[in-house]
């Protein structure tokens, strides 16, 4: 007799429906699933956005009921939602939260747009990653960690590895390293939590809809590092030590993803594109300082038989092209929240990749039951012919109205049309 678990009927099914719509195969019905972060905390009020920030335990019981009521075909969590609890033990200084910078308990996390290495640093992060964020930027993000700065390990080779201990006698060392254990002892419960919510979504028939979440190598430094607008002139000023940068994380990243794929099951991996888009910049820039190390992670998720989902933020009309020249059909998931999908993305990535979104958000929170019932149709209208689609927003869904994602759901299951 065979050990090996049965799967739920309904994951099996929408599993095979999630393959055959990557691989632009007609399916009997349109997934839906839309992205999202906080729905099921306002949509019910069980708990509120600073106590889901404090502990994800909190929240994951409404996360459950959101996805028993609606049935959709792809089950979100609340991992992307930072985690307070692991941020104050290391006194984190990038993300602002409710409960310690917001009164408000329902507004959102937020990472403001600061900096945190100067332009003639990039050669230094270039020519060793680990040992510059070990020492320069964790200690810049966590105040708690500020103790790393003394720690070098570079030359830590015979007697100089018992050189390089010599700072750990310094009470700034052991408080970083105390933080550090801080940290882990009270995420490591909260990361369980959320595994705990996969599995019972497995069992329950919802297959995960994006395993890993991460962003293009450039946005690294667009992020958390240099900030937006210091990137942005830092292709003008300084191109070199910028590319010699991104050049080392795209290898960094690349390396990582797979080794994570090979650690545990990864079958969907989403990039989001923070950057990249056509108002900040142009087509060469994006072939030089963007596109080449996305690509190669994207290649790594392919050459590991994971989906990757390609969420393009804004605009990328100009290069809409480069995706479709490089990434091999029938093998991604693409979203475009600012480049107007219409009739032309379908024509254009037909039959090549599967178009995740076809309905404006806002029409969940603000427009009527009728609204969101004739734009489920009209996407599906324009985008399920011959396969490859899959029903989302055109933005992360945190509102909406219980009707409406009735009808959004309803009309998805039962309305075809090729």
């Amino acid at each position: 007799m065979s050990d090996t678990p049965t799967l739920h009927p309904d994951f099996e099914r929408r599993w095979k429906l999630l393959q055959d719509s990557v691989a632009c195969k007609r399916v009997d019905h349109v997934m839906a699933a839309p992205f999202y972060t906080y729905l099921p905390i306002t949509l019910y009020g069980e708990t509120t956005i600073k106590d889901t920030i404090a502990d994800w335990r909190n929240a994951i019981p409404s996360y459950i009921r959101y996805h028993e009521e609606y049935q959709p075909d792809l089950a979100y969590g609340p991992e992307a939602i930072f985690p307070g609890a692991a941020l104050e033990a290391l006194d984190c200084q990038f993300v602002q939260w409710p409960g310690r910078h917001f009164d408000d308990p329902n507004r959102g996390f937020q990472v403001p747009d600061q900096t945190y290495m100067s332009p003639d640093e990039y050669l230094e992060y270039a020519e060793d990653p680990t040992g510059f964020l070990m020492k320069k930027i964790l200690p810049r993000h966590f105040r708690n960690l500020k103790g790393l700065e003394m720690l070098d390990f570079s030359m830590a080779i015979w007697h100089g590895a018992l050189y390089a201990t010599l700072p750990a006698a310094d009470p700034s060392v052991k408080k970083a390293f105390d933080a550090i254990i801080d940290c882990g002892n009270r995420f490591g419960p909260i990361v369980a939590a959320d595994g705990m919510f996969y599995q019972t979504m497995a069992e329950k028939g919802f297959p995960c809809g994006v395993d890993l979440v991460t962003s293009a190598p450039f946005d690294i430094f667009n992020d958390t590092l240099r900030g937006f607008l210091n990137v942005s002139t830092d292709m003008y000023d300084c191109p070199d030590e910028l590319l010699a940068a991104v050049n080392a994380a795209s290898k960094i990243q690349a390396r990582y993803l797979k080794n994570t794929i090979q650690s545990r099951p990864i079958n969907v991996i989403g990039f989001m594109l923070h950057n990249g888009f056509d108002m900040f910049m142009s087509r060469e820039q994006f072939e030089t300082f963007y596109w080449p190390g996305l690509k190669a992670c994207i290649d790594v998720c392919l050459e590991s038989n994971a989906i990757p989902w390609i969420y393009v933020e804004d605009s990328f009309v100009s290069k809409l092209d480069i995706i479709e020249r490089d990434v091999p059909a029938h093998s991604c998931i693409v979203t475009f929240t600012g480049t107007n999908p219409g009739p032309q993305i379908k024509e254009r990535f037909s039959g090549k990749f599967c178009f995740k979104g076809g309905v404006e958000g806002t029409l969940l929170q603000f427009g009527s039951k009728d609204d969101v019932i004739q734009a489920v149709k009209n996407a599906i209208d324009i985008y399920a012919p011959g396969g490859g689609f899959i029903l989302d927003c055109d933005v992360t869904v945190d509102v909406a109205k219980p009707e409406n994602l009735h009808a959004f759901f309803d009309t998805a299951r039962n309305y075809m049309k090729y």
